[in-house]
């Protein structure tokens, strides 16, 4: 009686699983349940207004989303290179972070494993067709790590995406995508592929210096920095707690990229974590570096993507809605697909602590329910420093429009 009891559990418990499971996926993976070409029919009025001001102001500029992610399994590769992207790194991912790339899988709208690459980017470039106008995405390649003797580790730790396969996509879409290249600075020959993106028209580069094992004031990165500085291109790249998949977190300072500024590069900030664990302060920091290099050239930017999670409106937004003297260095940037996830951005959250209307809480949450891409965006537009009306400005998200 006991192991029939145990059976019935288990079985029990397994149907249950099975019943809620597509409840679950939908609460906090893919929440949408409309395509985004559905917008002008299914939105309430309301809905409608919040998106018409969104887009206020623009005067006819693009938005340009500087922070759109791409997912490749390698799957699509174009007629003159083979897609060497990879997903995950070596090794058997943790239960954790298996479920939230499954989640975020789902709410990018990857139905099949087998299409994942054309799920993805297809979902992608319907949720920017769909916008009321015109706003273009920038994509990114993400190189591997690289040994202290230049060699690529052989087993590599990290997700790669094929820079070449990134151009590609630009090049088929290139009124909805610009590309960005990752380009490792301890690979051989980094200085001749610096300047053959440069040549093809790319502008950024982008580096994760802890996942990626990068010294930002090392040798191998001043000699990038020269060449990038020769072809007037910018370095991307994240700072504060940020961490690689197999390791503790690590601190990336502000100040550590003022050996590419005094080079002569554009720098583009992206923000990690804003403590540090011996108790080092992002922001602080971030405005100190503003204060001294400001003003001068190159020019120093800020990512805003990903601002709107977690505990991060109050750790790292409202801090620079604070200081409206350093908007003009801001630049849009949503984070997708991670915002895809229908429990990615807090409305009420948002609304308790007074960075939007509650009245808007309802019309944004149908926003998400067609086209989460155009969902952050009318967020952000709204977003505004508590207990006042001071928002960023239209040409925050215009940033680098053509």
């Amino acid at each position: 009686m006991g192991a029939l009891a145990i059976l019935t559990g288990v079985f029990a418990l397994t149907l249950l699983g099975v019943l809620l499971w597509p409840r679950w996926l939908a609460r906090h993976g893919a929440g949408w349940t409309h395509a985004p070409e559905e917008a002008a029919w299914v939105l309430p009025e309301a809905s409608q207004k919040l998106i018409k001001q969104a887009f206020a102001g623009t005067d006819g500029h693009a938005i340009v989303d500087h922070g759109v992610g791409i997912v490749s399994r390698g799957q699509l590769s174009g007629p003159d290179f083979s897609n060497n992207s990879q997903e995950r790194g070596h090794g058997v991912p943790a239960i954790g972070v298996w479920l939230s790339q499954a989640l975020r899988d789902r709410a990018a709208g990857i139905v099949n494993e087998h299409t994942a690459d054309a799920d993805y980017i297809s979902r992608l470039l319907r949720q920017i067709r769909a916008m009321p106008k015109p706003y273009r995405a920038e994509i990114t390649g993400r190189a591997g790590v690289f040994g202290k003797h230049g060699a690529p580790l052989d087993d590599q730790p990290e997700p790669m995406i094929s820079n070449r396969y990134v151009a590609w996509l630009a090049d088929r879409a290139p009124k909805a995508l610009a590309a960005e290249v990752s380009i490792h600075p301890r690979r051989p020959d980094a200085a001749a592929a610096i300047k053959r993106w440069a040549k093809a028209g790319v502008q950024d580069v982008r580096w994760w210096p802890v996942a990626q094992r990068i010294d930002l004031n090392g040798k191998a990165a001043k000699a990038a920095y020269q060449v990038m500085a020769a072809h007037d291109m910018r370095l991307d790249v994240a700072v504060g707690q940020l961490r690689r998949s197999d390791h503790d977190p690590a601190w990336v300072a502000p100040a550590a990229v003022e050996a590419a500024l005094d080079a002569g590069v554009a720098v583009r900030l992206r923000l990690g974590g804003s403590t540090g664990g011996d108790g080092q302060q992002l922001m602080p920091a971030l405005f100190s570096l503003l204060r001294r290099h400001g003003h001068a050239k190159p020019a120093l930017t800020i990512s805003l993507a990903g601002l709107l999670t977690g505990a991060r409106p109050k750790t790292e937004l409202e801090p620079l809605l604070q200081h409206p003297q350093f908007f003009e260095h801001l630049h849009y940037g949503s984070a997708y697909p991670a915002i895809a996830r229908a429990d990615a951005i807090d409305l009420d959250a948002l609304a308790r602590a007074g960075f939007i209307a509650h009245a808007d809480v309802a019309p944004l949450r149908a926003i998400y329910d067609v086209n989460p891409l155009l969902f952050t965006l009318v967020v952000m537009r709204h977003v505004h420093l508590p207990y006042t009306t001071l928002r960023f400005p239209a040409a925050v998200f215009t940033a680098d429009s053509d």
